[in-house]
């Protein structure tokens, strides 16, 4: 902790996100503050709302302090490092821990310098948030809590920052009740952590598969951020796990992704191929077509007619 820098000085009280510029692959939304009040009362989120929601990779340079935060927030890392403190007490946060950091309590943080963190965040309001951060706490004051890297956390914190960019309060009550699914199953996993003794640690390739969706990767990137193991001995746990190779399971995510974006949005099948990483929408149709075995138009057409029968 000595080499990490000393963290700057406090901003005023702010409910907002810090401004750390977004590279390409990093997202940020900020739920607008009348939907947030036309929503506090509403019986399916007026216990736990979000209220902006976010992911940044490698974070170099990310930093924020408050001296009475209007909200509570919460930042899961899944990789890297950083340092935070609440009150006078500072705590390092690895990967696989989330800080937990209350409304009102004076806080800051950053990433480290040298290994900067790859994390969600998630600021949140409602009467019950404080009961679920108590869950996922064994104790207050330990505001950093090891919870493991875990695909099911990335995939819903992916959906959750989806949707919340849909300003619709259909989409606005979906997103409080992702965000109380996020919320139980960190409690549910500080308590059933998995052994980390495997040869292979399916959970955490499936986690940092979840963060690049928007991307291309090849194997050799996989293998090295994941694991010790030689590539040949890595595609055979990870078939020995789940039935099909790293890149399948992939390509199947990536898919599921896709069904996702064309129910719930109206982007095109470019922007939707776009956003997955694909250059060609194309090859993204033959992809999806393989998987699914229907073109993302026909997908689209079958869904809509389904759903207005």
């Amino acid at each position: 902790m000595d080499k990490i820098a000393p963290m700057t000085e406090f901003t005023p009280p702010l409910a907002e996100t810090s401004k750390w510029p977004l590279p390409k692959a990093g997202r940020r939304v900020v739920i607008p503050q009348t939907l947030v009040d036309e929503l506090a009362g509403h019986p399916l989120c007026r216990d736990c709302q979000p209220h902006g929601v976010g992911y940044y990779p490698a974070a170099a340079g990310h930093h924020m302090g408050r001296v009475a935060p209007a909200d509570d927030l919460f930042i899961y890392c899944l990789a890297g490092s950083g340092v935070a403190e609440v009150e006078g007490v500072r705590r390092p946060v690895r990967a696989g821990e989330v800080l937990l950091l209350r409304e009102g309590r004076r806080h800051r943080y950053r990433a480290n310098p040298g290994d900067p963190w790859t994390i969600y965040w998630v600021h949140l309001g409602g009467a019950g948030v404080a009961a679920y951060f108590d869950e996922i706490q064994s104790d207050e004051r330990a505001f950093t809590v090891s919870v493991g890297v875990h695909s099911r956390l990335t995939e819903e914190l992916e959906l959750l920052l989806a949707t919340a960019t849909r300003f619709q309060r259909q989409h606005q009550l979906y997103a409080a009740n992702l965000l109380k699914s996020v919320l139980s199953y960190m409690a549910l996993m500080r308590r059933q952590r998995q052994s980390r003794n495997a040869a292979l640690d399916v959970a955490r390739v499936q986690a940092w598969l979840q963060t690049r969706l928007h991307e291309k990767i090849d194997l050799g990137e996989l293998v090295a951020a994941t694991s010790a193991l030689s590539r040949y001995h890595f595609i055979r746990e990870y078939k020995r796990h789940t039935g099909q190779t790293p890149m399948q399971a992939f390509q199947h995510l990536k898919i599921s992704r896709a069904c996702y974006l064309l129910d719930i949005t109206e982007l095109s099948v470019a922007d939707v191929a776009a956003d997955l990483g694909y250059e060609d929408p194309y090859h993204f149709s033959r992809q999806f077509k393989k998987v699914m075995g229907v073109a993302p138009r026909d997908y689209r057409r079958e869904r809509s007619a389904h759903l207005r029968d």
